[in-house]
């Protein structure tokens, strides 16, 4: 538990609350002999394990199978533990619904898990959901495994990402002082770690690549962070002074226009992803809103600009640096100031 505390604390991530095992083991039995007694459950102790025969029950057959809740020896398993931990989980908190982030080849075990708990009469069976995640690849399709000794350990990938982002902020800014590029660069080897798990579809298998996830002009999280990194340079410039919501007066470029849309599809976009529980959309947002800005960067002159059209673009920029960064923290990742 004390090393992943220290995965969590660098990964800034963090639990309110955390479930044991030791938490469920003995009301898991208990919740045995319940179902037995129910009718639910069939006892082949000594010889057999304890079982549900969910297809049996509802008169249907291969969709649900056979659950095995407690083995022949009275030892348990992991649905002895699964069906106390929600009952748990929905009294202690009354949720209005329970997100399980889980392993795709788990998705039979987490639909029995549900269908034994409404037929034990819990109205809140129907609230739980299986957000399911597929694994994660090396290059040319290796799949990681510790039997086999392809696997890549966590301090490994972040001391490479964290070498090459230095290598990318030395060569931007060396100027800086040493302990703020070693905090940049930590920010830019969490981000480009981060991004390319966030970016895919959960039930993808997600294939790692250093290219790619380092990127500073492709769908990366280096890139959207510069971006950030951009605008709070455009701001600084002028002086960092507040800025409130631009007053378009002059005809507007296309840059400008899709920059404006773009800022302002961010709550409909947040909105989206939990209805449609794919934090993907707002990484491909973040990418989006990223390049959008990069265009605008590149195409309106902000500084130089006449007075009612440079304020009207600093109004811009400020809402875009906004946006930016808080699609990052929604992904977990840093928004740096500087690189």
């Amino acid at each position: 538990m004390q090393g992943f505390q220290q995965v969590y604390d660098l990964l800034g991530e963090h639990f309110d609350r955390i479930y044991f095992e030791s938490d469920v083991e003995d009301s898991g039995k208990e919740l045995v002999q319940t179902l037995i007694d129910m009718g639910l459950a069939e006892d082949g102790r000594p010889e057999n394990p304890v079982i549900v025969d969910l297809d049996k029950l509802l008169g249907i057959k291969e969709e649900y199978r056979v659950v095995v809740i407690l083995r022949s020896d009275g030892t348990s398993l992991y649905a002895t533990k699964e069906l106390p931990l929600a009952m748990m989980k929905f009294d202690e908190y009354d949720l209005a619904q329970s997100i399980y982030v889980i392993d795709v080849r788990q998705s039979l075990h987490m639909k029995q898990m549900r269908k034994l708990l409404e037929l034990m009469g819990k109205p809140w069976a129907k609230d739980i959901y299986h957000l399911a995640y597929e694994i994660v690849n090396l290059p040319g399709n290796v799949t990681m495994s510790s039997r086999d000794g392809t696997v890549v350990l966590l301090d490994d990938l972040i001391r490479e990402a964290k070498n090459r982002a230095m290598d990318v902020v030395r060569e931007k800014n060396p100027e800086l002082a040493p302990e703020v590029m070693e905090d940049i660069a930590e920010a830019v080897a969490l981000g480009s770690i981060k991004y390319p798990m966030i970016s895919r579809e959960t039930t993808k298998i997600v294939t790692f690549n250093w290219e790619s996830a380092l990127d500073f002009n492709g769908q990366s999280s280096p890139y959207i962070q510069y971006a950030h990194v951009r605008a709070n340079s455009i701001l600084r410039k002028a002086g960092g002074e507040a800025h409130g919501a631009a007053a378009f007066s002059h005809a507007l470029l296309p840059a400008e226009i899709n920059l404006i849309e773009l800022v302002s599809r961010l709550p409909v976009e947040v909105e989206r992803a939990a209805r449609e529980y794919k934090p993907s959309l707002i990484a491909t947002y973040a990418y989006e809103l990223a390049k959008a800005f990069n265009d605008f960067y590149n195409t309106c002159p902000v500084l130089s600009a006449e007075a009612e059209v440079r304020d009207a673009r600093l109004g811009l920029v400020a809402a875009a640096r906004v946006a930016i960064e808080n699609s990052l923290h929604l992904l977990g990742i840093r928004a740096p100031h500087v690189m």
